[in-house]
């Protein structure tokens, strides 16, 4: 189901109902092959750090 955006859709879900919690950012580690990291990136994550197998990704909310 790639490209249906359900994806898209779950986590800006996810998103949401966090900072409706009071987080003020959410971060994640993806591996740099997952093919989500575009994703991620298209949503707002940023990369904040990364190592040879992953990015680690930050969002402000």
């Amino acid at each position: 189901y790639r490209g249906f955006g359900i994806g898209t859709a779950m986590m800006k879900e996810i998103l949401t109902l966090l900072k409706s919690h009071g987080y003020s950012r959410v971060s994640l580690s993806v591996q740099k092959a997952n093919y989500a990291t575009k994703m991620y990136l298209k949503i707002g994550f940023e990369i904040v750090k990364e190592n040879e197998e992953e990015y680690i990704m930050v969002y402000y909310l």
